[in-house]
């Protein structure tokens, strides 16, 4: 579900309004870093992971 959304690049918050986490930190441990690890979500900016521009895209 979550993969789906992030068809098009997403940010951080908003992939956790779709799925209604308020804690960032929960949000992070629990699905984005698997996500990114396993390399179902990418960063748009992979050398910034940091940046205020970063978001997440689910590879085509």
């Amino acid at each position: 579900m979550l993969l789906e959304f992030c068809s098009v690049p997403r940010t951080r918050e908003e992939m956790q309004g779709y799925i209604c986490i308020e804690q960032r930190k929960h949000f992070r441990k629990t699905f984005l870093t698997p996500l990114l690890s396993s390399g179902k979500l990418q960063r748009t900016i992979p050398d910034k992971p940091a940046s205020k521009y970063q978001k997440d895209v689910s590879p085509a």
